[in-house]
């Protein structure tokens, strides 16, 4: 795919280009904000001459020259529309010997769309030296999809950062891609419906309020030319001062009505604040709020109209319904609302499924709590055209490595996204700095009508290695019945699992025996305050989380302010990349297992004699036999209960499992 470079102050030259060509414009690096206010970036867009399938605006937030701030603000990104149309206003009337002498300012009117809106973390750990693993150096990147917004994204222009913030501030860099070709619809009109720009908080003194005079129902004109129309709705809750925290921390719903009829209903409410991919922070990051977290972009909720709801030529009418609610104190609770209708003409293509995310192996920071990975890839598709998309292709692996395909089925509508969790790839080779393709090859058992975003690449990182036993120290705090952990295997299951700590401020100490592959350790707390948070250290104390090996080792330490979980892969024995021996395992079958004593273990593509051995936990060998070349499957008898390794040496390889007896 080929780039075309956009600098400020310099004329861009255009040149014919081809259907997924890029053009990227930059329209700030880096600008500081570090006061309440409307900072504005004068640049020029691509000419408006060839039409887009996709636009994408790359918002990269970091800390102003002077340092982060150590508070959460609100960062509305907007587009800045002139009408031509100017209102004029007095500035000074001059009445000096008898004459009027008046001054006048003319003022243009100005439509803002919202292209986005993000929330700043707390940037406490960010300042001065750093700290918790951050430097002042940090920034972090948020995407946005603005095709819509393609016909106004033309010529010169001017994107505007509201930043509603003070205490150093951060910084704001805006980029824009324009990937060239056919748009998924075209874009007849679009229009705010309520809050301009979507940066006016609108109070809420009461329900009835609220419904009449802030986001009352609203008559749409729809275009007799119209085949679809979207309704999209931006909503952040602030204000706290009251007696149940409202809005910011006031869980709330929202019906769609169109003409009447409900036709949606919306959770304005983020309830996983505690596995924010910027943590840990300084202030109160863990706590779920009104459809945003402190450092994420605001949740934008999207309504397909379709034809049987549309009347072309005629009004139609939309309205948003809060749930009501009741409050008393000395902050009136408001919403920041942003919504947009935009009516389109016919689809473009029929069978469009676009590859818009690879999750893991990734080295975006958005998804640093699910990677590195040593086993399953997961990525993330849209449906861009009119058919469901119910079956696909994915070739997947490491470049110049072994391939995979997986055939995916569903049932996927037009603009609705997916993520896919794919079987693991063959990851020999694999590298710091490796690449991961991913690439989808058929669409509803025909061609996909759009390829040029049908492929995708990433970064990997390798994961660490360990010893095939560890040993898991977990400290508990005050709050022990909070906590919880488990180790998986590269199937998914369970392999040991603590969820009976009930006693604070105790080490319990367990050694897992794990075979050859890669597995997963993760540790949940229900009071999504991990275990280590500076806010209430002295009602709930700190507990620590580590591995240490059988020499006492400590091999892994574990960051305690985690928020909800910790999600943490690793191989046994060998290092990823250099030998995947999850394969060769497979080639043992036991089961049942888990097993109430009787075991069956099944030897998959034997070649010659093998040694089938059984250890305990202690080393201690309980069952040996010498198989023949045909042999392929032994029955063992173990009357103990406990967790046990299965143990096959066939000369030239030496392969394990574990069971356990119940």
């Amino acid at each position: 795919m080929k780039f075309k470079i956009l600098l400020l102050l310099l004329f861009p030259l255009f040149a014919n280009a081809n259907n997924g060509d890029t053009t990227y414009i930059r329209f700030q690096n880096k600008m500081d904000m570090t006061y309440y206010g409307n900072f504005d970036f004068k640049g020029k867009f691509p000419d408006g001459l060839k039409t887009y399938h996709q636009i994408i605006m790359k918002y990269t937030l970091g800390c102003a020259s002077t340092g982060c701030s150590g508070w959460d603000y609100t960062n509305h990104i907007q587009y800045l529309k002139p009408l031509g149309v100017f209102d004029s206003s007095i500035v000074k009337i001059d009445t000096t010997g008898g004459k009027h002498d008046t001054t006048w300012k003319k003022t243009e009117r100005i439509d803002k769309y919202e292209l986005g809106r993000v929330i700043t973390p707390y940037g406490t750990y960010m300042q001065g030296g750093g700290s918790n693993g951050y430097l002042p150096t940090w920034q972090h990147r948020y995407w946005f999809d603005v095709t819509d917004f393609a016909s106004i994204l033309k010529d010169s222009g001017t994107v505007r950062c509201l930043y509603s913030g003070y205490s150093s501030g951060f910084s704001a860099t805006v980029e824009f891609y324009f990937i060239e070709g056919t748009p998924p619809r075209n874009v007849l009109k679009f229009e705010n419906v309520w809050g301009s720009g979507g940066a006016n908080c609108m109070g809420y003194a009461n329900s009835s309020q609220f419904e009449t005079t802030q986001v009352p129902a609203k008559a749409l004109q729809i275009l007799p030319n119209t085949k679809s129309a979207s309704f999209q709705f931006t909503s952040s809750g602030h204000g706290g001062d009251n007696n149940i925290n409202a809005a910011e921390f006031n869980e709330e719903s929202a019906d769609v009505i169109w003409n009447k009829t409900k036709i949606g209903r919306m959770h304005l409410w983020r309830d996983d604040c505690g596995k924010n991919p910027i943590y840990p922070q300084g202030g109160t990051w863990i706590y779920n709020r009104a459809n945003w977290c402190p450092g994420t972009k605001v949740n934008t909720f999207y309504f397909e109209i379709d034809s049987t709801k549309l009347h072309p030529g005629n009004i139609d009418s939309v309205d948003v319904n809060y749930d009501p609610f009741t409050w008393t104190g000395n902050q009136t609770p408001c919403y920041a609302i942003g919504s947009l209708f935009v009516q389109y003409g016919d689809y473009n293509f029929k069978n469009d499924l676009s590859l818009t995310d690879i999750i893991a192996p990734s080295t975006n920071e958005n998804y640093r709590r699910l990677n590195p990975i040593c086993y399953n890839p997961v990525i993330e598709v849209k449906n861009k055209g009119k058919n469901n998309i119910t079956s696909c292709t994915i070739s997947y692996g490491l470049r110049n490595g072994i391939k995979s395909t997986y055939n995916w089925t569903g049932n996927l509508a037009f603009n609705q996204t997916q993520q896919i969790t794919l079987p693991s790839i063959n990851w020999t080779g694999a590298a710091v700095g490796s690449v991961f393709d991913v690439e989808i090859t058929n669409v509803n058992n025909t061609t996909d009508e759009w390829i040029y975003d049908n492929k995708m690449s990433s970064n990997i990182t390798i994961t660490p290695k360990h010893e095939t036993t560890l040993v898991v120290w977990f400290k508990t705090n005050n709050f022990p019945l909070e906590n919880k952990y488990k180790m998986l295997d590269w199937n998914g299951n369970v392999i040991f699992e603590k969820n009976n700590m009930t006693t604070a401020n105790t080490v319990y100490k367990d050694t897992i025996a794990m075979a050859v592959g890669c597995y997963t350790f993760m540790v949940d707390d229900e009071g999504g305050d991990g275990m280590n948070w500076w806010a209430n250290k002295d009602v709930a104390g700190i507990g620590t989380v580590y591995f240490k090996n059988l020499n006492g080792n400590l091999v892994k330490n574990f960051q305690m302010d985690f928020g909800s979980e910790i999600r943490y892969q690793f191989t046994t024995s060998y290092l990823l990349g250099v030998k995947n021996e999850i394969d060769e395992t497979e080639s043992i079958i036991i089961y049942p297992n888990p097993s109430t004593g009787t075991i069956n273990i099944e030897l998959a593509n034997a070649t010659k004699p093998s040694i089938i051995s059984i250890y305990d936990m202690n080393g201690k060998l309980i069952f040996e036999k010498n198989t023949e070349i045909l042999q392929t499957e032994i029955t063992a008898n173990i009357s103990t209960k406990g967790i046990y390794l299965v143990k096959v040496n066939s000369g030239d390889k030496i392969l394990t499992q574990r069971v356990i007896i119940q």
